[in-house]
């Protein structure tokens, strides 16, 4: 039975079945790319006790009331060292940035704003005021305040503050593991020449970086032949995983064996056809926990749905709170016709320039057109209800899930 639904309805059915994935500990050094599963609080201060700013010397501003003002030099202090002595009236120390302030200064002058002449003073030049180049015990953070919410992506920023707090080990959700099969007795390996009616299988390739940019654990599981019985065996292994992802159908052109093969071993299919282009032949469904996705044979088809629907999926079970790419409103460069009826997602290249988006549809064969595809970084949607859109005009655009806007000055693609 054929079911026929729209984009967003397929999207919503796919995120209704899908449930975000347990919870589990790894090191810190492994937390990069993650989604944070728990509230973190500091176990001390930040910074931990006055500090300098600034390499310079530290002192009491008061004595610096009349310039230029001589000091004595009570000693050094250099990072990582506690000092043992204390500055009392018509002294300063030599101080580097981040090292502990003395007792009795309350500033530090920075060492270009100075000068030494005798290995025991040093001279004042321009005016300090209390507190300058000062990092007060506590003004960042304080000890048991709370500095990160569950649901926050770890960047290289966030570890870095998680180290700070000292969380080595931190609680994120589970990446789910991604079954990637591809299917066709013409596809042969990337590392062969293709004889008559082949071509190599770079659907795998790709979803398979995909899957990886989406911060999933990819288990690619090669090109299964039209035959009933291998293409159900290797199913069956790729329903173990969290996500089985299915690319291309039969040499007959229909999904039979596919849909056969799944429903044998018992999965239930939600949807086998969107109203999109390009992707409409889309099956989704699920057999218990395990999400099954059959996506297009055709390389931007593929690739296009995975976007659009698969990756939002894998973010949800990540714990991202955003599931959908980037989509933002662009000014054309170019004029653009869609002949379809179907909701269309076309290769464009995006860039911002003069405080706008702006972009460019590229000039494609198809959803065979690989070389077009590779040159974008988004896609121009064009909605069902409309066929031409002018040059200037505003249109929807969604980015790629591992593209981010670039500037116009960056160049266009090759």
């Amino acid at each position: 039975m054929t079911t026929m639904i729209s984009l967003s309805e397929a999207i919503r059915k796919t995120l209704e079945m899908t449930s975000r994935l347990p919870v589990e500990s790894v090191p810190l050094s492994e937390a990069s790319g993650r989604i944070l599963a728990e509230e973190v609080a500091t176990d001390i201060d930040m910074p931990p006790f006055d500090k300098s700013s600034m390499d310079g010397f530290a002192l009491r501003a008061h004595d610096c009331a009349k310039l230029p003002a001589t000091l004595e030099v009570a000693g050094q202090i250099p990072a990582g060292t506690y000092p043992d002595f204390q500055i009392s009236k018509g002294q300063a120390a030599g101080i580097m940035t981040g090292a502990p302030m003395p007792d009795g200064a309350d500033s530090v002058q920075q060492v270009e704003k100075t000068q030494s002449p005798t290995p025991t003073s040093v001279s004042i030049l321009e005016p300090v005021r209390p507190g300058q180049n000062v990092a007060r015990r506590g003004e960042i953070m304080t000890t048991g305040q709370r500095v990160l919410a569950s649901g926050v992506r770890i960047s290289a920023a966030v570890v870095g503050l998680l180290a700070t707090v000292g969380k080595y080990q931190v609680q994120v959700y589970r990446r789910p593991t991604v079954a990637i099969l591809v299917t066709g007795d013409e596809l042969v390996g990337v590392d062969e020449i293709p004889g008559p009616g082949q071509i190599r299988n770079s659907n795998g390739y790709a979803l398979c970086a995909q899957v990886l940019a989406a911060g999933a654990i990819a288990e690619t599981m090669g090109v299964a032949a039209d035959e009933r019985d291998e293409l159900r065996e290797k199913i069956r292994i790729g329903l173990e995983c969290d996500v089985l992802i299915l690319s291309g159908g039969v040499s007959m052109g229909e999904y039979d064996f596919v849909a056969e093969a799944l429903t044998e071993l018992g999965t239930n299919i939600h949807y086998n056809k969107v109203r999109v282009k390009p992707g409409k032949p889309t099956v989704f469904g699920h057999r218990g926990d395990t999400l099954v996705f059959g996506l297009p044979g055709n390389p931007v088809s593929a690739s296009t749905i995975f976007e659009l629907i698969a990756r939002p999926a894998l973010r949800k079970m990540m714990g991202f709170a955003q599931f959908q790419n980037l989509q933002v409103e662009a000014v054309l460069d170019g004029e653009f016709v869609s002949k379809t009826n179907r909701a269309y997602f076309h290769p464009a290249h995006t860039c911002f320039r003069d405080g706008a988006y702006h972009t460019t549809p590229l000039q494609t064969t198809g959803s065979a057109d690989i070389w077009a595809f590779a040159r974008s970084n988004s896609y121009v949607i064009a909605p069902p209800e409309q066929d031409y859109f002018e040059v200037s005009q505003k249109v929807g655009v969604l980015f790629h899930g591992d593209s981010h806007p670039a500037n116009c000055e960056e160049g266009s693609p090759a």
